[in-house]
């Protein structure tokens, strides 16, 4: 990964003559401690130009590009989730259809014939926006209203109430669209993520909490995302707030890998952005990292490359 010389800098050597003897004292960047394998082993820390905006950062991090093309599909999703919120979708009107408890436990929810309106209208945002694999709705105790696409989101969920999940108490709690980290889905089994949307009664600070809009993220999406950028034979990253794997461009499977361990993504996580030196496994590596606002938390973005 090629940098722009004058947005990096390290700190310089102070040099001391004693007759003959050269005594070299070098000022070490903060050091810190990482084991992925058990094994102690050292990083170190090179910092960026104080001075630069964020943009130009991002750019001499090799991540400008990907990091604008998630926060776009980020951006979108949260405008979904905040219609909602100020009424102005059809999910912002909560259903009345009857709901039985019949109903609940054969369906997940109501018939796939039943709310049309409400099921088009999901099924069009779907179409327009593959960052989302599922949209649903939930009465406030968690109970699924509907979901779609109705195979398999609801009708193959092992679940009928989604009250003990992260994202739907977190909607709760704070009133506002929550994201959950990555969680197993109840109707496939995959990794996903959720971002759960209160829907009130009215636009007023005294109305009532009458359901909840969750929508899910389509994690194959993103993957394809970060692998259609030219990332300069780099390994790319993208990390939910607990260091589990999101997207891989090194990765063709499913499986969730944790990074919590790497102090690149602990700076992250901290709201820092910047270029780290990390040996893993035995193998001196440069990672690049940011921090991507989402809802609530953070997702991390990491570029790893070789040092040769």
């Amino acid at each position: 990964m090629m940098f722009k010389e004058p947005h990096l800098w390290v700190k310089p050597s102070n040099i001391l003559l004693l007759g003959s003897i050269v005594i070299l004292f070098m000022f070490i960047p903060a050091t810190s401690i990482y084991s992925q394998n058990g094994d102690i082993q050292l990083n170190n820390d090179i910092s960026l130009n104080p001075n630069i905006t964020e943009s130009e950062k991002l750019e001499d991090l090799g991540l400008y590009s990907v990091y604008q093309s998630l926060e776009m599909e980020i951006t979108k999703i949260m405008d979904i989730a905040h219609q909602s919120m100020n009424l102005t979708n059809s999910f912002g009107n909560f259903p009345i259809v009857n709901l039985t408890t019949d109903i609940q436990q054969q369906h997940r929810g109501i018939p796939s014939d039943q709310d049309i309106d409400k099921r088009n209208e999901a099924k069009k945002l779907l179409a327009d926006n593959p960052s989302l694999s599922f949209i649903g709705m939930n009465f406030p105790n968690g109970d699924t209203y509907f979901s779609e696409p109705y195979y398999p989101s609801q009708a193959n969920s092992s679940v009928a109430n989604y009250g003990y999940r992260e994202h739907i108490i977190g909607a709760q709690e704070s009133s506002q669209p929550y994201l959950s980290n990555v969680i197993t889905a109840a109707s496939t089994g995959k990794p996903i993520a959720v971002l759960a949307t209160p829907i009130f009664s009215d636009k007023t600070t005294n109305s009532t909490l009458v359901g909840m809009l969750a929508l899910g993220l389509n994690f194959t999406h993103f993957n394809e995302m970060i692998k259609s950028i030219d990332n300069n034979d780099t390994r790319i990253l993208l990390l939910d707030n607990n260091g589990t794997e999101i997207s891989d461009s090194a990765s063709n499977n499913n499986i969730s890998e944790s990074f919590d361990g790497l102090q690149s993504f602990k700076n992250a996580k901290g709201g820092e952005l910047g270029l780290i030196m990390e040996n893993i496994n035995g193998r001196n590596m440069t990672i690049s990292y940011a921090p991507i606002d989402f809802a609530q938390t953070k997702w991390i973005l990491l570029s790893i490359s070789h040092n040769s």
